[in-house]
Order: structure tokens, then C-alpha cells, then sequence
């Protein structure tokens, strides 16, 4: 046991970004540490080495073998900082316990009515968590928590989920981990909201692979219930529903619109899986299964399958694709070869025979240079798109240092060379950058001059600023586009983003004047968002 006196801490410079930060936080009276800015257990004037962590408090009184700290009772262990008005340490048994806690993870924060700590592990019942700098506005309300503070799981009981206290969902069990996000402790592959708003070509509204919680409390099912294009030219209700287990995935969706009901969809179970597209007119029924030897795999396939968009062509087909990845690394040198073959055959008197495959060089130090070759070559047109493998000739090359990068591409069977590069200017506050794109005899529609109307030469110039860290905070995100063959601006947006406690919220427009390639169409989009801190 020590006793010492608080320091003061020295002061520093600052910029104003930081400035900004403790302003904003000052003004809210809410910050992610706790209030008032408490002394670092660690500077507590008393503080006591147990094997659960370091104790402290500003008081500490003796009754036996209890050890009671109080005005500003603390635990600094790994994993966790744990605050109380009252901490007892029972040095006979190794356990610690208090009341009214709360605690900080590198995550969460959370509180609860009591809590104890015995073997690193914390035990505490009336809890409320939440991942908000500020506040708990997201927030899990649980009846009992289990906290592991060596390997970071928490195992939530009896739990639900609220967001403005609204409930979302409920979990008999859930588990999280304190050094991870919770959306990935949830299952979810990306922290952004489900709920799409936005206007193109028509307005953009619904839920958009909203989870669904299945029995294990965890979010393995997506619900997709979508408007598109309403008040637009072909107004369309989307519903989905896609599923994932190990081994196993599906995805099904159908439209309902004016020119008719149309069905997309996807059921895999390791060998046999299922594929249509009622829009291209696909569909295939059959196995596919890939056996690895080191570099070496065989892909062995048999189907049934129709495929309207290559013609009209429908029937059987079976055979395998064969195989080969090498790769060398020598220090800052790398190099792949992969090379493919492709043999098929069908219920006529056809087979189908493609080979090629990929070469590719880098060099990854003071700068990083890449450049790959792919190639592949068809005997005759496959039957279906799943067997074919498209006949190509590419070279492609890229080039990075430190604000510098540029890719070029040359397709040697349509001669044409597509190029961009990028130049950035990084600042504190964010980066300006200037992007340069070209295409060289890109051919597609035809102008009234007679001028390829894909060919490019496109300058896009913007700013992205830095990641938002304060709360209550704006940024702004703006570029803007020239198309130096048409003379006449391309494409501009702005995006506003503004963080709160909890949440990041996203509103942009974007605008496309001048298309440079056929998948664009002039148009101007509205977007709304909304991100989980």
C-alpha cells in the first residue's frame, strides 16, 4: 500500500482541433470518460496491489481484513476501468465488491446496481451499456453480466436492445466482446443503418438487409423490404430475405413492378446450390465442389441450366476446372502465376474448352509498383455463363508513392487503354485531392459529331476530410468534375456529415451531367445515412 499526493498535470500545447473537441464536450456537460474528469486510479492518494488489479481512493479505512475505499473508489485492471462510490476488498477472500459501479471498456461504457470481481472475472446485475461517447441513447439494458476481463467476453442475461428508447430487440443470452464493435459482436458485417433513403430516378425507401434475430441471438437472417424509384418512371416494391449459416447461405428476392413481377435468387449447401434470374432469363441446378492439394485445385461441376441472355440455350453440362496458384516472395519482390483450365461437356455434340490464367509482379517499398498480365482463351462459346470463361488479353499496371497513384489498363482484343491518376495534398484537417481519368477508344454510343460517346478525359477534383472525433461535430465532403472533350462540368456533390453521442449522420447530394461510361445515367441522387460510432 502507498500514499502519495495527487499531481498536477502540466500544461501543454494544443491544436484547435483538440480545443474544438473539449469545448464541444464542456458545452454538452457529457463526455465519454466519467465526469469531472477523475483522478487516474494509478494517482489516487491510496491505492493497494490486489490480485484482481490496482485499488484506490481518496479514503481508506480498515475493518480486519476489509479494505474500504470511498471518495473515489477505483479498479484499474486489464480490459477495464471500474469507479464506485465504495469499494470493499476482502483480503481474505480475494473478493472485491461495490455498489452503484460504472465502467469503461476500450469499447463501452456500462453501469449497474452492484458488482463483484473475484479471478478477473466481474460480476454485476442491473446493467445499462452503450457505446455512446456521450449519453445512451444505443444503448443494452440487461438483467446480469458476466465480464471475463482477460479475454474481454461479456455474456449479457435476460438483454434488450434500445435505440431512444425505443426497443429493437431481446436476447436471452448475448455475447459481446469489450475490444470489438458492437455490430460485429451482433453479427452485423457493417455498423451503417439499415434504412435506405435516398432520391434517383425516383424516391429511394426502406429497410435494406435489416437483421433479424435468430435463436442463438445473433443476427444470421436479413429482412429486405424496399421502395424504388416511387413517383418515377417504373416504380418498384422490392421484398427479400437472405439467411447465412457455415456451409450454407441463401438470398431470394422479387419485384413487383408495372411491366411485371420479376425474381432473382441464390440457395447454396456445399456441393449442390440453386441460381435464377428471372430478368436475364438464368437458371441452374447442380453440384460444384473444389478439392485442394497445396497450389493445386480441382473444381469438378455438373448442371442443369437455361440461359436466355447467351441466346437460347438450355440442356446439361458437366466437367472441372483445374487449377494452379504459385507464389515467390524475396523481400520487398513478390510474383503469382496462376494458370486455368476449363473442360466441359454437353448433352450435344459439343465440348467446351478454355484455359489462361494470371501473371502478376510487385514490388512493395520505398514505393509499390504492380503489373499483371490475365489471359484467356475459349475453343468455342460456352452454353451457359457459369462454365464460360471469357475470352480476354489485359495488361494492367499500378503505381503508388506516398500521394501519388496511378492504374492503367490495356485490353488488347477491343485495343483499348483505360487510365487514372491520383494526386493527393493530406493536411490535419483532411485531404485535398485531384483525380484524372482517361479512356482511349472506349467505344459506346455515338454523339451526333460522331465521337465515341465513352471516350474520357475526366478531372475530378475533391476534399475528404478527416474521420469525425468529436461529438457534436460537421464535416463536409465536396467534389466536383470536368469533362474536358464535352467542355462542360461532369459531375459535383456534397456531403454533410454531423456525429452526435452515439450515431454519425450522413446527408449528400451527387449529380452526374456529363455520363462517362454506359452504367451512368444523368441524373442527381439524394442520399441520407446514419453510422453506429
Amino acid at each position: 500500500m502507498k500514499a502519495s499526493s495527487p499531481s498536477t498535470p502540466q500544461g501543454r500545447k494544443a491544436g484547435l482541433l483538440p480545443l474544438l473537441c473539449a469545448l464541444a464536450l464542456g458545452w454538452s456537460g457529457l463526455a465519454w470518460a466519467s465526469p469531472a474528469s477523475p483522478t487516474p486510479c494509478a494517482e489516487q492518494p491510496y491505492t493497494l496491489e490486489t490480485p484482481e488489479g490496482l485499488a484506490g481512493g481518496g479514503n481508506l479505512e480498515f475493518d480486519g481484513d476489509l479494505a474500504i475505499f470511498s471518495d473515489g473508489a477505483c479498479l484499474q485492471t486489464q480490459g477495464l476501468s471500474l469507479r464506485a462510490p465504495e469499494l470493499r476488498y476482502d483480503q481474505a477472500s480475494g473478493e472485491l465488491t461495490a455498489p452503484q459501479i460504472e465502467v469503461e471498456t476500450p469499447r463501452y461504457r456500462f453501469w449497474a446496481e452492484a458488482g463483484q470481481v473475484k479471478g478477473r472475472v466481474l460480476q454485476a446485475r442491473g446493467i445499462r451499456i452503450t457505446t455512446c461517447r456521450c449519453g445512451d441513447d444505443l444503448r443494452l439494458i440487461s438483467e446480469h453480466l458476466s465480464f471475463d476481463t482477460q479475454s474481454g467476453e461479456v455474456i449479457l442475461q435476460e438483454s434488450r436492445l434500445e435505440a431512444y428508447q425505443l426497443g429493437l430487440a431481446q436476447f436471452e443470452a448475448l455475447r459481446l466482446n469489450a475490444n470489438r464493435p458492437l455490430g460485429e459482436s451482433l453479427g452485423l458485417d457493417t455498423l451503417a443503418f439499415p434504412l435506405r433513403f435516398d432520391f434517383d430516378q425516383g424516391l429511394n425507401l426502406g429497410l435494406v438487409d435489416f437483421p433479424l434475430l435468430d435463436a442463438e441471438g445473433r443476427f444470421s437472417t436479413r429482412l429486405t423490404l424496399l421502395g424504388l424509384q416511387l413517383w418515377g418512371p417504373e416504380p418498384t416494391l422490392r421484398l427479400g430475405v437472405s439467411g447465412q449459416a457455415p456451409g450454407r447461405r441463401a438470398r431470394i428476392e422479387f419485384d413487383l413492378k408495372q411491366s411485371g413481377p420479376a425474381s432473382r435468387g441464390e440457395v447454396v449447401a456445399d456441393p449442390v446450390f440453386f441460381l435464377h434470374d428471372s430478368t436475364l432469363g438464368r437458371h441452374a441446378f447442380g453440384l460444384r465442389h473444389s478439392f485442394t492439394l497445396g497450389g493445386l485445385s480441382l473444381r469438378p461441376y455438373a448442371w442443369v441450366a437455361q440461359d436466355l441472355s447467351n441466346g437460347v440455350s438450355a440442356g446439361l453440362a458437366a466437367g472441372a476446372e483445374l487449377r494452379y496458384n504459385l507464389e515467390v516472395q524475396e523481400g520487398p519482390f513478390r510474383f503469382r502465376l496462376e494458370p486455368f483450365g476449363v473442360l466441359g461437356f454437353y448433352n450435344q455434340p459439343q465440348q467446351y474448352l478454355a484455359y489462361g490464367g494470371y501473371a502478376e509482379g510487385r514490388y512493395e517499398g520505398a514505393f509499390a509498383l504492380r503489373l499483371g498480365y490475365t489471359w484467356a482463351i475459349e475453343s468455342t462459346p460456352g452454353h451457359f455463363w457459369l462454365e464460360r470463361r471469357e475470352a480476354t488479353q489485359a495488361l494492367s499496371g499500378s503505381f503508388s508513392y506516398q500521394n501519388i497513384q496511378l492504374e492503367a489498363t490495356h485490353n488488347f482484343l477491343l485495343d483499348q487503354t483505360q487510365a487514372s491518376l491520383r494526386l493527393g495534398y493530406p493536411q490535419s484537417y483532411g485531404e485535398i485531392w485531384a483525380q484524372l481519368n482517361t479512356c482511349w477508344n472506349c467505344v459506346g454510343k455515338t454523339l451526333s459529331n460522331g465521337r465515341d460517346d465513352w471516350e474520357r478525359r475526366e478531372l475530378v477534383l475533391g476534399f475528404t476530410p478527416v474521420p469525425l472525433s468529436c461529438t457534436y461535430d460537421l464535416s463536409l465532403t465536396p467534389f466536383l468534375g470536368y469533362d474536358f472533350l464535352r467542355q462542360g462540368v461532369s459531375r459535383w456533390g456534397l456531403e454533410l456529415r454531423y456525429a452526435d453521442c452515439c450515431f454519425i449522420w450522413r446527408l449528400g447530394y451527387q449529380e452526374v451531367r456529363i455520363a462517362q461510361h454506359p452504367d451512368e445515367i444523368p441524373n442527381g441522387k439524394l442520399t441520407f445515412g446514419l453510422e453506429i460510432r
